[in-house]
């Protein structure tokens, strides 16, 4: 009777806090479309089109699907993409309580799946209007099918993860790499049937699934040409020079893993910047180090270690939230690892651990959407400025376009194109953003006594590591 009690308590409070916690998320989704990809995103509900990058390649369009849907009830466009993370990232629960069930008795496999939901940093990621959080979402999904479908062993189970792949795919195209837990299904069921037939199938099931979002998106395109045109050229400029990859950037690569594995992905991805977060990780990891032997599925290691190579390689180092699906494997193994000995004072302090978790995400939450961010700060600033000046900008050009601000802006990248442009404006105050700034002296340029600083606009720098603070200066001429 008091196991049952017991059950009981742990069942209502995981419950409750998932409930709150989407709660929190749907509330608090951010309704401002702050950077280059959350601008194509949003503009992408109101008008489809890959040319004009609304969405940019591969299109995600079961991503905007999905939006279209949510903005039908929710007028923001960008908070409704917002909303669809956090709806389909919440779904991830079940699958998640799913797969811990088979190692760890109820009571600790719901705990244990509250504790991964509940990552503070992950939450804040999912509740933008890029794709990453309905794509973390679906990937618990189809790791669960993968996982289903090697107890089952039947050629038919083996759809379910194709389609799952698929809707992937079409929602974030860089978790390609997972693609690698479809072949472990295939290899295994060669190794049970040594049928041919069967695994030719299996593969050609999956790249007709892949076919449905492609073609569709080829078609408003033109055909599979031009999309395929349009997709080279996106893919070529990500890795030879906006992309931020280990190709583009100037960063050492020492340097560069060493920022992937401290700072993006312990620091901000496990304890989201938040000094007490570490520390209870810390313990949290020594106990579970001691407390046993959990296994976790081959196909998930090797497609975890597959996409760490992918986004240290890449992705931009700039932005962890690339790791979102390795912060989420890492609190799995070690929740999962933590509840193999399980015992009451354990599952109390995994409750104290999602209480400090949710506060802590509940906190960023908010204040990435009660804090406009920095470049709207900006924006709005310029609005008021006296007429005449133009702004020189990075990537903060495009969310200037999708605000419709009334003064001219650039986007210039090369100190020589600058000097020559600004000859257009004689008569007009010459502004410029730090990125500008901090690109021109990259480039050797001397700006001593050449720019002062006008004001520094701060927003949530965990949401936004890149833009999360911005400073406008003005061109001194000699």
């Amino acid at each position: 009777m008091k196991q049952l009690l017991q059950n009981r308590l742990w069942l209502c409070f995981s419950i409750g806090m998932a409930a709150v916690l989407v709660g929190a998320g749907l509330y608090w989704a951010s309704p401002y479309a702050a950077a280059w990809d959350e601008v194509d995103f949003t503009l992408a509900l109101e008008r489809y089109d890959l040319l004009a990058m609304q969405p940019h390649f591969p299109g995600y369009p079961y991503f905007i699907l999905g939006g279209m849907a949510v903005h039908a009830v929710v007028a923001n466009p960008a908070k409704a993409l917002s909303v669809l993370n956090v709806l389909v990232l919440g779904s991830a629960v079940f699958p998640l309580v799913w797969l811990l069930r088979r190692h760890v008795p109820l009571p600790a496999a719901l705990l244990a799946a509250l504790a991964v939901f509940s990552s503070s940093y992950v939450f804040l990621a999912a509740a933008r209007p890029m794709s990453d959080g309905a794509a973390l979402g679906v990937l618990w999904w189809y790791i669960w099918a993968v996982e289903r479908t090697h107890r089952q062993k039947t050629w038919r189970a083996q759809l379910l993860p194709a389609a799952l792949f698929s809707v992937l795919m079409g929602i974030r195209l860089s978790y390609a790499p997972f693609a690698v837990a479809l072949l472990f299904l295939w290899y295994e069921d060669w190794k049970t049937h040594r049928r041919f037939s069967r695994v030719a199938a299996s593969a050609l099931a999956a790249a007709g699934f892949q076919l449905i979002w492609v073609a569709a998106v080829a078609r408003t395109e033109g055909g599979l040409w031009p999309f395929f045109k349009l997709g080279w050229a996106f893919v070529h400029g990500h890795f030879s020079d906006w992309g931020g990859t280990a190709a583009a950037s100037p960063l050492p690569f020492s340097e560069r893993v060493c920022r992937f594995l401290i700072n993006n992905f312990l620091w901000t991805g496990i304890a989201s910047q938040n000094a007490w977060l570490l520390a209870a990780y810390a313990v949290m990891g020594a106990i579970a180090w001691r407390a046993g032997r959990f296994q976790l599925p081959r196909s998930l290691v090797v497609s975890a270690l597959l996409y760490a190579v992918w986004a240290l390689l890449a992705q931009n180092i700039e932005k962890p939230r690339h790791l979102l699906p390795l912060i989420h494997f890492a609190l799995f193994y070690v929740w999962g690892r933590f509840f193999t000995a399980l015992r009451p004072w354990r599952l109390a302090l995994a409750a104290a651990v999602v209480l400090l978790q949710a506060g802590v995400g509940a906190g960023q939450l908010r204040e990435q959407v009660e804090t406009p961010p920095a470049v709207y700060q900006l924006a709005a600033d310029l609005r008021d400025k006296p007429r005449p000046f133009v702004v020189y900008t990075w990537e903060e050009t495009r969310v200037f376009d999708y605000l419709h601000v009334p003064f001219p802006h650039k986007e210039v990248f090369h100190f020589s194109f600058f000097l020559q442009d600004k000859e257009n404006y004689r008569h007009a105050a010459i502004y410029m953003t730090n990125h500008v700034v901090d690109g021109f002296r990259a480039q050797g340029a001397d700006l001593s006594g050449r720019v002062r600083k006008v004001k520094t606009y701060r927003s949530s720098s965990l949401a936004d590591p890149v833009y999360g603070t911005i400073t406008l200066y003005e061109w001194i001429e000699e």
